[in-house]
């Protein structure tokens, strides 16, 4: 019987999209206005993979400028609606999202979301700091909520190709984790996948106008202690300039990035290299085109890591997509160093075989670095999977040219709650490329990977269980065992949004740099009060999302090096005053070396954030780190910093921004420096 529906529905998920002579009126949801829209069902949950629980109906037409998008949720529970600044706090609310392909799925993608209250995001594969202009109207009513979007098919690129459109529309629901899709599929475990989006046509009669290049320009005033760097002014421009309808040169000139927000600090016990989220706009808005390259059970290998790289003094970029290919290529210019990147990707139409090749290179006086990587990766979109990847290293710090490849092979077999995937690997002594990453070098071996999710009835008070283990064994050039890895993850989330997690039971170990074979066996004990689940799917990580005011108490306990390490973590985050939300974190490590030592480290972190509204935003942060982190490959290091740090952001029309900054929360201490920053946009929108 299921499988007669889904055939059925699958049939269905096509139409044309209407022309209308003006589009509705700004506000609450009125369905006379919608009156010759298209409607369309979100009739499927991909949690269980069963009917939807509760309604959603979306009405779809254009005027020939904007796309104008409407939901009508209900819902049987209490609407969760707790963000008010735009681009904030994502995943923590009921939402609904229109994803939007344009050129297909040769081209770029788009995806607009909005909470219940009209709180709105956005994000596109053309630049991972895309923020246009667009509206958004939600008003929770009883039984549920209505949503009023109004996207202008100007803030897109490749929307005069005249191909129908793909199209999916999706609804997060935080208290049950259920996540609702118009266009379903039995092997869909997430809806922001062309593979399974719907067709929407009539668009290509009222397309957009060529893209429009854009300027940032902003104006700097810095009061700032010596330490800092002194007091100063100055100017900076960022541009990008379209050659094709999907494609662009952009530049950075003089780049100032001391709006900074991101506090990354972090004391967790780590056996390898910590990896740090990019945030520097000239890096981002290429970041689709590069390390599109398939992993299982990864061993943090990228031969591109761009936080590595200094911030520039210009740079210089191309990226887009023309047909079945994507590809970015950019030179970051500093003193007396260039930083240098080329990515080609081809994907076919049913994006069931990807090829990807990538060329990273580093240029200073006395010294060179160039990898190369290249990769195959296959799908069937059911079950089947596959993939190869090849790099290779060569340059200063390359003494022994035959031991600098890196060679990784993998497979399996998936379904929307089962995975299992084998891999084996190997990763020269010298294939260490500067401007990449590579947790460790100098291993060969295999490993292997299986998860299974149950998703437990409706009735029942468990929303899913999780099993995942890991079993993995690497040696080194010589033949010595040089890392391995046995472990089982539990992870329990009740209906009451309660999520308990016990993971690494098992081993794991690693040889040190003195040769020594030490066990590194961290296992950890969580329970989170006030997960948000967004999608139990083994194929989607198993991972919870967040409530807006999540509390998590962890312990990480186990043999680290020549000692054994206990690790506490408490946080929360809880509301405070209108608007407001107040966070809190404690960390503390402890490690008792087997020679009687002790060392101790300590995070304490308390953070305010208050949204003003749609478009400003106040945050204070205050930070302590004090201790000696544990030792496991070198000698102990004490270390003690305070960081202090306030921002306020606020947009006006798109097309100016306003900074007003003290310090910096993504330093170890405190910057002694205030800064007010002026953005201007002229031409097309941010990050278009």
């Amino acid at each position: 019987m299921l499988a007669t529906l889904v055939l059925a529905a699958l049939s269905s998920y096509a139409f044309s999209v209407p022309a209308v002579q003006h589009g509705p009126p700004n506000g609450a949801f009125d369905p006379s206005a919608w009156k010759d829209a298209a409607t369309l069902q979100l009739g499927w949950d991909l949690q269980g993979h069963k009917r939807a629980p509760d309604s959603t109906i979306a009405y779809l037409e254009s005027d020939g400028a904007n796309l104008y998008v409407a939901f009508d949720a209900k819902q049987s529970g209490t609407v969760v609606a707790t963000q008010h600044t735009n681009n904030a706090g994502l995943g923590t609310d009921d939402d609904v999202s229109v994803y939007l392909w344009p050129s297909g799925s040769d081209g770029f993608s788009y995806q607009f979301t909005s909470n219940a209250i009209g709180t709105h995001y956005q994000f596109s594969s053309e630049n991972a700091g895309y923020e246009p202009a667009w509206t958004s109207t939600g008003k929770i009513v009883a039984g549920g909520y209505q949503v009023v979007m109004k996207i202008p098919l100007s803030v897109m690129r490749g929307t005069q190709s005249g191909k129908p459109w793909l199209v999916q529309l999706s609804r997060n629901v935080q208290s049950t984790g259920d996540v609702l899709v118009w266009s379903y599929d039995p092997n869909e475990t997430q809806p922001g996948g062309s593979v399974y989006a719907g067709t929407m046509n009539g668009i290509k009669a009222v397309a957009a106008a060529r893209p429009k290049p854009r300027i940032g320009v902003y104006t700097l005033g810095s009061v700032a202690g010596a330490s800092a760097g002194g007091s100063t002014a100055r100017n900076g421009v960022d541009l990008s300039i379209p050659y094709t309808a999907t494609s662009s040169f952009y530049a950075t000139l003089h780049p100032d990035y001391s709006n900074v927000e991101l506090d990354q600090q972090s004391i967790s016990p780590t056996a390898f290299r910590r990896y740090y989220q990019e945030v520097r706009p000239f890096f981002t808005q290429g970041q689709q085109a590069y390390d599109n390259f398939n992993c299982d059970l990864c061993q943090g290998i990228n031969t591109l890591y761009t936080p590595a790289i200094p911030t520039p003094r210009d740079g210089y970029a191309v990226e887009g997509t023309q047909g079945f290919l994507n590809y970015g290529a950019f030179d970051a210019v500093g003193n007396a160093r260039t930083d240098s990147a080329q990515a080609l990707t081809f994907s076919n139409s049913s994006k069931t075989i990807t090829a990807s090749l990538q060329r990273v290179g580093v240029n200073m006086p006395g010294f060179s670095d160039d990898s190369f990587e290249g990769g195959l990766a296959w799908g069937d979109h059911k079950h089947l999977f596959a993939y190869t990847n090849y790099g290779t290293d060569s340059g200063t710090n390359v003494a022994v040219p035959s031991r600098a490849q890196m060679y990784d092979f993998g497979a399996g077999w998936s379904n929307p709650t089962t995975t299992f995937a084998t891999t084996y690997r190997k990763v020269g002594e010298y294939f260490n490329p500067t401007d990449g990453f590579v947790w460790h070098p100098d291993i060969a071996g295999y490993g292997a990977f299986f998860a299974h999710a149950f998703i437990m009835p409706d009735n029942k008070p468990l929303r899913s269980i999780t099993l995942t283990s890991i079993l993995d064994s690497y040696h080194d050039h010589t033949g010595a065992l040089d890392q391995t890895d046995q472990g089982v993850t539990l992870d329990i989330l009740t209906k009451g949004r309660i999520d308990v997690s016990i993971s690494g039971i098992g081993s794991d170990f690693l040889r040190l740099s003195n040769g020594d074979f030490v066990a590194v066996s961290q296992n950890q004990y969580a329970v989170t009060f006030g997960s948000g689940v967004q999608n139990s799917s083994v194929n989607n990580g198993a991972q919870h999302g967040s409530s807006a005011t999540p509390t998590t108490i962890s312990l990480t306990t186990g043999r680290f090096g020549y000692g054994h390490l206990n690790y506490w973590s408490a946080t929360t985050t809880q509301h405070a005053l209108r608007n407001g939300l107040l966070s809190f974190e404690l960390d503390e490590s402890n490690q008792n070396m087997d020679s009687g030592a002790v060392y101790r480290q300590w995070l304490e972190r308390l953070a305010y954030t208050y949204q003003a509204g749609p478009n400003s935003s106040f945050a204070l942060g205050v930070r302590r780190i004090i201790g000696t982190p544990p030792v496991l490959d070198g000698a102990p290091l004490f270390q003690s910093g305070w960081n202090l740090s306030a921002a306020y952001h606020r947009t006006f029309d798109g097309s100016n921004e306003i900074y007003a900054v003290y310090g910096d929360a993504s330093a170890f201490a405190t910057t002694p420096q205030f800064i007010v920053k002026w953005l201007h946009y002229f031409g097309a929108a941010k990050g278009t």
